[in-house]
């Protein structure tokens, strides 16, 4: 399929495979599309039956895991669908890890993972599709109910709050809070003031 104003999809499919398989060093992936209601090419809505019913199969049972209180098994199928998880991690209840791509999520030690959070790693948008890599840097904590969008990366030691939603990185030590999200100085707990660190 080929959409003059759009390019060759072919071509940017080959850019997506590469993207995916880490060969690119980027992080995100752009391509201009039609609206999503009509076929773009990156929808696996495009695919085969095959394909279809596979993506959605990997979408339940990601869904389910997820949804279970068992870490060791939320860790154990991020990893074989090809996220890249650290130690001393923990995924809270009802977690949503976008299914098409958990190749994309890497978490490293002793992050936390708080109850509803939602990680986003593509997005359709009304003329663009994106694929990002969500980096969660060791010693990172994300809130309850928080939204982590496609291609952030959430630096060591940084906070995310409680239902924010973030679009953009979040350096090390910070702290992302509100909708969308504004980056402030951490509270250090243990000395009950602003953090000097990052």
């Amino acid at each position: 399929m080929t959409d003059a104003p759009h390019g060759d999809i072919r071509e940017a499919q080959r850019r997506l495979a590469e993207f995916l398989a880490d060969t690119t060093g980027q992080r995100l992936f752009r391509h201009p599309t039609v609206h999503p209601c009509n076929p773009t090419g990156f929808c696996y809505c495009d695919r085969s039956l095959a394909a279809k019913v596979w993506t959605y199969l990997k979408g339940v049972v990601l869904t389910v895991v997820l949804a279970l209180p068992f870490n060791r098994l939320k860790i154990w199928l991020l990893r074989r669908m090809g996220a890249i998880i650290g130690q001393n991690v923990f995924i809270s209840v009802g977690v949503q890890v976008d299914p098409l791509y958990p190749q994309l999520l890497t978490i490293e030690d002793d992050v936390f993972v708080g109850m509803n959070a939602r990680i986003f790693l593509h997005e359709f948008r009304i003329d663009e599709f994106i694929a990002g890599r969500v980096v969660l840097r060791r010693g990172a904590f994300i809130g309850w109910s928080s939204a982590i969008g496609c291609g952030v990366e959430v630096g060591e030691g940084a906070v995310v709050a409680a239902a924010a939603v973030v679009a953009r990185d979040v350096p090390a030590g910070m702290a992302a809070i509100g909708n969308p999200a504004r980056i402030v100085k951490r509270r250090d707990a243990s000395a009950g003031r602003e953090s000097d660190d990052g």
